[in-house]
């Protein structure tokens, strides 16, 4: 079984590098704000609950960034004592970059999953198949 403290801390760095990427496309005036934010989350690993709360945090800023754009609360300072997410964004900046980030949600029924898997299986068929021709 897999340690749950070590996929948080993964999956955290791995947001962190695929944000960090991102925040080159921003206004240089916005980067610098958003690499205090990348600082001060970077520090919060001193209990399961900071973990928690700088993993959510920076899955809200890579969603942010998807669209180029710094929104509110993020457009200041961090503050010193970081609350959970849910407390610090208003409700409608949540909703806004949601809403922002439709297009690139990713949604599978099980039907279209199952469909997709038979179509896959057809591919590598054709393709193993196709590879066993001599010429």
């Amino acid at each position: 079984m897999a340690n749950p403290l070590k996929a948080l801390n993964e999956h955290f760095l791995y947001n962190h590098k695929v944000a960090s990427a991102l925040q080159q496309l921003l206004h240089p005036s916005d980067r610098r704000l958003i690499s205090i934010w990348f600082d001060k989350l970077l520090e919060m690993n001193k209990s399961v609950e900071e973990m928690i709360i700088r993993s959510d945090y920076m899955w809200f800023i890579l969603l942010m960034m998807q669209s180029r754009k710094i929104r509110e609360p993020f457009t200041r300072l961090p503050p010193t004592n970081m609350q959970p997410l849910k407390k610090f964004v208003p409700l409608h900046i949540y909703e806004e970059v949601l809403i922002a980030n439709e297009p690139n949600m990713v949604y599978i029924s099980p039907k279209k999953s199952e469909e997709s898997l038979k179509s896959k299986e057809k591919t590598v068929s054709v393709a193993t198949s196709y590879e066993s021709f001599n010429y």
